[in-house]
Order: C-alpha cells, then sequence, then structure tokens
C-alpha cells in the first residue's frame, strides 16, 4: 500500500506504508527502490535515558498535508504515536517535475522527547549484476564498478561525516542507463556510508547525527533521476548547485580583492620545512637558481618553535609554527628582525611569500577516549579535547596583529589541519561545546579575516565548503584521501577508478599541490603509487606544480649537477607551463577513451585538451604553445 505518490516528467517515486522508497518510470517499470531491510529508523530519547532505535513506520498517527509554495511542491509527513515515547516528527518529500528532482526533509515538529538522529533515509543499493557503478566523493573522486573486486575500506574513527572522508556533498548510482544523483544540502551532521561488497551488492546509506546531542534543525537532501547521467553531468550538476550557494568563486573572481593569486598561479612552490639560519644563504642560493632555471617561486617560509627561542632547543624538532609561534618576543635567535630580514631577501627575489600557522593545538601523542569520544586521564577522567576552534578567529586577530607590528609581511597564509579536522564529531571542550557546522563557521570566518588583512588565505585539504573563502590547498590528493586498500605507498592500488570529480566542480576556483614522493620525506605512507604514473595523476588533477613534492627533494638542493635534479627541473617547466594554462580555466570534461580506463582525456573550457595514456606512461597536450601535441613519456624520478 502507498501513501503518497510524486510524479515527475519521467518518473514517479511512491512513499510505501513502511515509509520506503520506490522510484519507478512513468510506465510503471521499477527503476529504484530504498532498503527494506535497513528502513528509515528515528533515534529517540526520553529524558536523560538512553536513545532508542524505532522505525519511522512504526508511528501509530500518520497524517498528511499539501506543501504547494515551494519548488518541490510535495507533501508533508507527520509521524507521532511512537510507542512510550513523546515525539513528533515531520517528513516531507516533495518533486520538482521538470528536473525528475525529490526533495526529502525530516525534522522534530513537537513533544516533550527528542529526536536525536535518524538513520538510512535513504539507503539505496544496487545489485552488481545489474553493472554501473557509484559515485564517490573520496579525495579527488572515485567510482566504484560493479565489477571492482574490492571491498571499500572501513569508515575511520570519524565515520563517513561529509566533509571529512567525503570532500563533496555529492553521490551517485548508476545501473545501465538509469543514474540518481544525490545532493546533500544540510551536510554537516551527514554520516554516508558507501558499501560495495564484491558479487553482491553496493549500496549508499545516508545517516544524520545529532547537533550536541539533538535534532537541532530540519535535514534536507536532493535526489536527481536521470538517464544518460555520468559522474561529470553529477559533478556539472553539482557546480550549478554550488554556484546558487555562493560556494562557486574562482580564482579570477577571487584575484579581484586578492591580486596576488595571478602571481601565485605563475610560479611553483619551493618549501623550506624548518627554521634553521645555517641553511639560509644556501636556500637563497636555490631560489636564484630556480629563476634563472625559469621558474617563479612561491616560497613557503620555514616553521619555528611554538614555544619561542631557547639555545637548549633544535629547530627542526620543534619548528610547529602553532598560533603561540606568533606571540613570542624573542620566537628566533635574532628575534623579529631576523625573520623579517628573510622575508625581506625573499620578497627580492620577485617571490611569493607563503606562511604557515596551525590555529588549533595539537593532539597529545598516546591520548585516550571514553566509548562517547571523550578524551580521557589515565585514571579515566575526562579531560579537555585538545582540538577547540571555539576561539580559532580572536587567536588569529592576534597573530595578524603581531606580524603587522613586527613589520612581516606574508602574502599567503597556509592553516595547517584546519580542514583536515572539519568533520570532528564535536569540539568535546564542557566548556564551550561547538557544533559541526559552529566549527566549521569559524574556519570561514579565519579565512575572511586573512583576506580582509590583504593575505590571501590557504588550508590544508581542499573542501567544498572552503572553497568560495580559501584560493589555496596544500593538498588536492593526499594519502589520507586515497581510496585505498591500505593506507601506505606499498599497498598495491587505489580501490575503484580515481577520477577528477573535484576539479570538475571546482578546478578553476582553488589551487591546489600534489603530495607524491617529496612528502616522504617528512612522512611515510603519502607516496602516489610509482607503479601508477604518478606524474600523470599530477596532471589528471590539475594540480599545482611543487618541487617539494617531487622523489628524493632536498632543501637546501643538495646536488644541482646531477641528472635527478635536471630531470626534476625540466619537469617542473613543463609541469608549470601546463598548469599556468590550465588553472584558471573550468575543467569541463573528463573522459575515458579505452575499454580498460586507462586511456583517458581532460578539456578545459579555453580549449586545452591533455590525452594521458596510464598504461604507457605517456601524455599529450593539445591546444598549448610550447606542446607539440605528440606523445611524450614524463621523466622518471
Amino acid at each position: 500500500m502507498s501513501l503518497i505518490t510524486l510524479r515527475g516528467e519521467n518518473v514517479r517515486v511512491v512513499l510505501n506504508e513502511d515509509l520506503c522508497l520506490t522510484v519507478q518510470r512513468r510506465d510503471g517499470t521499477l527503476l529504484w527502490e530504498s532498503s527494506r531491510a535497513l528502513p528509515p529508523t528515528a533515534i529517540l530519547r526520553r529524558g536523560s535515558g538512553a536513545p532508542q532505535a524505532i522505525p519511522l513506520s512504526a508511528a501509530a498517527d500518520i497524517s498528511m498535508s499539501a506543501q504547494e509554495n515551494t519548488s518541490h511542491p510535495g507533501h508533508v509527513v507527520r509521524l507521532a504515536g511512537f510507542e512510550g515515547k513523546d515525539v513528533v516528527v515531520d517528513l516531507i518529500l516533495g518533486m520538482d517535475a521538470a528536473s525528475d528532482e525529490l526533495l526529502i526533509e525530516i525534522g522534530q515538529a513537537g513533544g516533550e522527547d527528542t529526536l536525536v538522529g535518524v538513520e538510512h533515509l535513504y539507503r539505496f543499493e544496487k545489485p552488481v549484476d545489474d553493472g554501473g557503478c557509484m559515485v564517490l566523493p573520496h579525495g579527488s573522486g572515485y567510482l566504484i564498478p560493479a565489477d571492482c573486486p574490492d571491498a571499500l575500506p572501513g569508515q575511520g574513527p570519524d565515520g563517513g561525516f561529509i566533509g571529512t572522508r567525503w570532500t563533496l556533498p555529492l553521490f551517485g548510482m548508476v545501473r545501465c542507463k538509469d543514474a540518481l544523483c544525490a545532493i546533500v544540502e544540510t551536510w554537516w551532521d551527514c554520516d554516508v556510508k558507501a558499501d560495495h561488497v564484491p558479487g553482491d551488492y553496493s549500496a549508499l546509506d545516508f545517516n544524520w547525527a545529532p547537533s550536541l546531542g539533538e535534532f537541532a534543525y530540519q535535514r534536507r537532501m536532493l535526489i536527481r533521476f536521470a538517464q544518460g547521467m555520468d559522474y561529470v553531468d553529477m559533478a556539472k550538476l553539482y557546480r550549478d548547485h554550488a554556484r546558487e550557494q555562493g560556494l562557486v568563486r574562482t580564482l579570477e573572481e577571487k584575484a579581484r580583492t586578492t591580486p596576488i593569486i595571478r602571481q601565485y598561479v605563475n610560479n611553483i612552490l619551493f618549501r623550506w620545512a624548518a627554521w634553521n639560519p645555517d641553511e639560509g644563504p644556501a636556500v637563497l642560493a636555490d631560489i636564484r637558481a630556480l629563476h634563472e632555471a625559469g621558474l617563479g617561486i612561491n616560497f613557503f617560509y620555514p616553521k619555528w618553535s611554538s614555544a619561542g627561542y631557547a639555545q637548549e632547543r633544535g629547530t627542526a624538532t620543534t619548528a610547529n609554527s602553532g598560533w603561540q609561534a606568533f606571540l613570542h618576543p624573542t620566537p628566533v635567535q635574532g628575534g623579529w628582525p631576523t625573520l623579517v630580514k628573510l622575508e625581506n631577501d625573499v620578497h627580492d627575489l620577485d617571490c611569493v611569500v607563503q606562511g604557515f600557522v596551525n590555529p588549533i593545538t595539537q593532539e597529545p601523542q598516546g591520548v585516550q577516549y571514553d566509548e562517547d569520544r571523550w578524551p580521557v586521564s589515565a585514571e579515566g577522567e575526562r579531560q579537555q579535547h585538545p582540538i577547540s576552534s571555539h576561539d580559532a578567529l580572536d587567536r588569529m586577530k592576534l597573530v595578524f596583529d603581531t606580524l603587522e607590528q613586527a613589520g612581516l609581511k606574508l602574502d599567503v597564509l597556509y592553516y595547517d589541519s584546519f580542514s583536515a579536522n572539519s568533520g570532528l564529531p564535536q569540539d568535546f571542550a564542557p566548556s564551550h561545546p561547538m557544533t559541526r557546522r559552529q566549527n566549521i563557521e569559524a574556519e570561514v570566518a579565519c579565512f575572511a579575516e586573512t583576506r580582509r588583512r590583504g593575505v590571501m588565505p590557504g588550508a590544508e585539504l581542499a573542501r567544498f565548503w572552503a572553497i568560495s573563502s580559501c584560493d589555496y590547498f596544500f593538498f588536492t590528493d593526499w594519502s589520507a584521501d586515497r581510496l585505498a586498500n591500505a593506507p601506505n605507498q606499498h599497498c598495491p592500488g587505489p580501490v575503484g577508478v580515481p577520477v577528477p570529480l573535484f576539479q570538475l566542480v571546482f578546478h578553476d576556483c582553488f589551487i591546489a599541490g600534489f603530495s607524491g614522493g617529496g612528502y616522504t620525506a617528512y612522512a611515510s605512507g603519502y607516496d602516489w603509487w610509482d607503479h601508477r604514473t604518478p606524474r600523470l595523476y599530477e596532471l589528471l588533477y590539475a594540480s599545482a606544480p611543487a618541487y617539494n613534492w617531487l622523489p628524493e627533494h632536498s632543501v637546501p638542493i643538495a646536488d644541482w649537477d646531477s641528472d635527478h635534479t635536471q630531470r626534476k627541473l625540466a619537469w617542473l617547466k613543463q609541469w608549470s607551463a601546463y598548469y599556468r594554462a590550465i588553472a584558471t580555466s573550468e575543467l569541463v570534461s573528463h573522459q575515458f577513451l579505452s575499454p580498460d580506463r586507462t586511456m583517458q582525456r581532460l578539456e578545459f573550457e579555453n580549449g586545452i585538451a591533455a590525452e594521458l595514456d596510464m598504461a604507457e606512461n605517456r601524455f599529450r597536450i593539445d591546444g598549448l604553445k610550447g606542446f607539440s601535441g605528440d606523445w611524450e613519456t614524463p621523466p622518471n624520478l
């Protein structure tokens, strides 16, 4: 028995008595069906008691009313009469008939008890025998073909929250010619579980977590049903949606306020990791030599200690540039004038100067958590959570004031760990608990303050919600953002098929590097797989060139005359020429040109195209001066 039927141009959506969904063609042919084994379930709590999971269909009182004054006209399904609980829940379903787009919204509408969360609203499963794939916004993006032989890795300690594991609020499923594309609008507390059981099924499961223990606001998502829609179409659908939300601000648009962006895209990144005055002259000599080789430089200013200068402390081991590092009267030997002199010397070489700050307190080693994920002492007593952003904006104002007083002029400021920690369950400190949304809003406020101070804001990992307010990201892809069957460089490769999904949405809106071999100088496990053509993935992800991401880098550069160094410089010049040409042009298409997906093609709005042959490790660039259009082999680094 059905409760309501919503009719679109090509599909109709039926809400069944068990509150599961059936999606049919207009002729009644079944297209999609939400899971009946895992139906929509409310998590309800009476007073301070333990939460209880109750199927939404267990409501004894179900009433319906029309909702017409909306872009998605439909029905409000009011659910009440849950046994032992005084809770009223509104489930709203609406349909934009012209686009076959379904609106799903849910929230608490009344009652003395509390709706804590909602699970499996909705879970869609697809037998692998139906073919097709799933589209997942993990890192830069992945397709999980029906015949993928690997199960997906686990969700990780922070679950499948959008903004942490997932870099976009965009998910897709394709079978034959039919597709569904889900866009989560209220994404802050959405925990999306993706399953793939080889030989059996694939599934997308949308779950809504509490905000500080309750369902504090209406949760909302859109699902578009279409024929012939692939991952490129889904990316462009979301780009249009993100533009309406103000998330799509291109580099060209942002450069009107922050003109240093234009110089930044013409340079390569050169990172001197930690303050060491003995290395200063050699680093400046390297910059001069890189200029002579035809490369402009974005100089990543070295970090110094948050504890300030003390003769007995070393340099690299304590160089972390936490926000406290900017408050010391004597941050390094020689004080602020020494830091300013290096900045002046680098600016005199026509470099962009990029600073580093960590605005949050890092987790101590060996921290333990209880079952509610509160940090606890060895005696089991709850402690203040070490990751806190409740006063991040105030901290950063102090940082900027100190920089201005000292006369240290940064062109770019990179926020370490900030966007990487965006989806933590909450700020656990008892004195200032924060929701996930408040945590993200604090980060965006810091980016806005950075731009207000005339500095280009940067952050660690590319995340959709930060794109409009942040111009640079340290990584467009790194190990934690790789859908791999082992978290290190020795694993045989990714699960599924990597695609530039994130770049199809936002490429021309941000600058980001690629964590290639060079990052292993700081920590193991960050390499792209050597046998998976790492140089071609730098081109595939349209990433910004960086000397430090190339294998076996050293700063200062150890041997300028070696063949290895010369091969790196030659590649940097090619990579930089390609990036300069496409940095501010929208990525309009990505295609697989061969059944085994090893031949791929990128097309940009300005007419430049890149073809990548992953099987033979070669590439060709069309439409760009300096490239012949013939096949070339990148260097083995």
